[in-house]
């Protein structure tokens, strides 16, 4: 044990002598987690902005325009026709919308005003903001329609009736109520940069571990392998010192950041005993890994470049960069297929619903079932003679 012990501690320090290992293990995963945690956030001042122009300026334009607010989408400024069509061309709104002379009159008359909507090719909301236009034009018309009906019967005054349903449409409670599912109430804040860092946390210790787990063939090409068979110490006490300064070091990476996360992004991970077991699973499958890839390679630079392609991709279709939501079905289903997607969903139950061990059963049981397979194969490929 003094051995394994000995050989863990020198490899360990052999690694954190290396200037670029700070920046790889630390300094990456936290600019990564910055960029795309605050590009996902959804906070207000990342909204697209849209304007409106309402050159009819009456109780129905309104209405209309209140409508388009509800949308938490995008953030929306009133302008004139020209200062609308200026910012549009510097970019410096999404879209506009516009809403021309006679607009109420028409709703009033059981017509379909025409309400343009100018927006760019990149703007991603152009659909909603019309869906959102169209249904409130076809909730106008039906208001409209009963408020000259109103009149009708009773003679009053149409505008004045439709600003009586106007005021109840909008007075209306709200008919979805939004229910957080959490068992912790610390947690029911949590934000896209929860996501973002374990994903990032977890891809680049996936990439810090192949890297350390590429010694293992760096040390047969250099001959260093042999000159330590050469030693007392066995081939077994060999292997679990390396493997054992891999988990380390994983767990130095991994601990260091959620201690930094949670001190700059106000991350909260939840359950320390439940993510004291789940890191340590995904360090295990991460190091089976790195050895299930060493054992189809003949060199560490080989390991590299094949493990740096296998890991970013499958932390594209594992939900790391983007959440999974945004990607199309089969893809959803591809992601289970690979480790980081049950290490996201471990951190997702801990982190968003306040799981405790208990409820990361799953994800650990087939993040241990993948260490299983990469270990057998990896172990029984690679070759030290």
């Amino acid at each position: 044990m003094r051995r394994i012990g000995a050989i863990a501690a020198f490899e360990i320090k052999r690694i954190f002598q290396k200037p670029q290992s700070y920046l790889l293990l630390f300094g990456m995963p936290l600019l990564f987690t910055f960029i795309f945690g605050g590009l996902f956030s959804g906070d207000g001042e990342n909204k697209p902005v849209v304007s409106v122009v309402d050159k009819d300026n009456t109780g129905l334009s309104q209405a209309l325009i209140n409508e388009v607010k509800t949308t938490s989408a995008v953030n929306i400024s009133m302008e004139d026709d020209k200062s609308a069509s200026e910012k549009f061309d510097n970019q410096e709104i999404a879209g506009y919308i516009l809403m021309n002379e006679g607009f109420e009159e028409e709703l009033l008359k059981q017509e379909v005003p025409e309400v343009v909507f100018v927006s760019s090719p990149s703007f991603e909301g152009s659909a909603l903001v019309q869906q959102i236009i169209n249904d409130s034009i076809t909730k106008l018309r039906i208001s409209a329609a009963a408020s000259t009906f109103y009149q009708d019967i009773t003679g009053e005054n149409p505008a004045a009736i439709q600003e009586k349903i106007s005021k109840e449409l909008a007075s209306a409670p709200a008919a979805v109520k939004t229910v957080t599912v959490t068992k912790n109430s610390e947690l029911e804040n949590m934000n896209n940069i929860t996501a973002r860092s374990a994903g990032f946390t977890i891809m680049f210790v996936m990439i810090a571990m192949l890297s350390v787990t590429g010694v293992l063939l760096e040390a047969r090409q250099t001959g260093v392998w042999y000159r330590m068979m050469s030693t007392p110490a066995s081939k077994t006490e060999l292997l679990s010192g390396y493997l054992l300064a891999f988990f380390l070091i994983g767990w130095i990476q991994f601990g260091i950041l959620m201690i930094v996360s949670k001190w700059v992004f106000h991350v909260e991970w939840g359950n320390t005993l439940a993510n004291i077991v789940l890191v340590s699973s995904l360090l295990l499958c991460t190091i089976g890994l790195g050895l299930f890839i060493a054992g189809f390679v003949k060199t560490s630079e080989q390991q590299s470049v094949f493990g740096n392609l296998i890991i970013i991709s499958t932390c594209m279709i594992g939900g790391v960069y983007w959440p999974l939501e945004i990607m199309p079905g089969f893809m959803q289903q591809a992601a289970k297929f690979v480790p980081q997607y049950w290490g996201l969903e471990g951190f997702a139950e801990l982190a968003a619903r306040g799981g405790a061990l208990s409820d990361i059963i799953g994800p650990v049981g087939i993040l241990l079932t993948f260490t299983a397979v990469f270990l057998t194969v990896g172990m029984t490929r690679v070759r030290f003679e």
